[in-house]
């Protein structure tokens, strides 16, 4: 299924030269984009939380505990 979206006349052809650059079709450009935009949304929330969490003596104290915890619980079965 495909929807119309407007864009700028700028943006239509910034993507219709990333689209010539790479032999996709715009639609294909337009999608990875929004992917690469998820995906680095996605990191710099998890390392925003992750350095609270860092930041947080209680919360990270509980975070080392519990990892004490589990500590040898999957023994290496490699061998």
């Amino acid at each position: 299924m495909s929807t119309t979206i407007r864009v700028s006349e700028e943006t239509r052809d910034r993507l219709a030269s990333l689209a010539s650059a790479t032999g996709q079709p715009m639609t294909r450009v337009l999608d990875d984009a929004v992917e690469a935009l998820e995906r680095r949304i996605f990191f710099e929330t998890f390392n925003r939380r992750y350095q609270e969490l860092c930041d947080d003596p209680a919360a990270w104290a509980e975070i080392e505990q519990e990892r004490r915890s589990e500590e040898g619980a999957v023994g290496d079965t490699s061998a």
